[in-house]
């Protein structure tokens, strides 16, 4: 008869090199958001859109649409990532209407700044953030800041 300690080691020892065999599985996975979404505070007030961007031959627009405004941005051609200004004349601007007939712009003397930090051709996507005063044709400027758009196809 073999000996009961020498069995119960050898069962230990069989554990632990089983348990030594098993794989990890440590990794992360980073996941990166690609809804279409754009949003901005109108005088105050945060407001969601719903966006879409066109692209043109003098002008690339992005237009977001809510319950109270359309919001448009004009970006003149071609389009490239970084920041420019909105209001100057001959170049990108914004344009601000309401259902009842509120119509605002930028301009020369009612400016803004537009940071279109990603531009891709594939898949066409464009994502960036902006903020504005624009002039209106009567009564008080709109200030539109925190402004932002991701991953809008055109």
């Amino acid at each position: 008869m073999r000996n009961p300690l020498l069995k119960i080691t050898a069962i230990i020892a069989l554990g632990l090199g089983l348990n030594a065999c098993t794989k990890s599985n440590n990794s992360t996975t980073t996941t990166t958001n690609t809804t279409p979404s754009m949003s901005a505070t109108m005088n105050g007030t945060a407001t969601t859109y719903t966006g879409a961007a066109k692209s043109g031959a003098n002008y690339f627009t992005i237009t977001g649409t809510s319950s109270n405004y359309t919001l448009t941005l004009y970006i003149k051609t071609p389009v490239s990532t970084g920041t420019s200004s909105l209001g100057a004349a001959g170049g990108s601007y914004a344009i601000v209407q309401t259902g009842g007939g509120g119509y605002w712009a930028t301009s020369s003397t009612a400016t803004g700044t537009l940071n279109i930090s990603t531009y891709t051709t594939s898949p066409n996507s464009i994502s960036g953030t902006f903020s504005f005063t624009a002039a209106p044709t009567s009564g008080a400027n709109m200030v539109v800041t925190s402004g932002s758009f991701a991953n809008l196809s055109f």
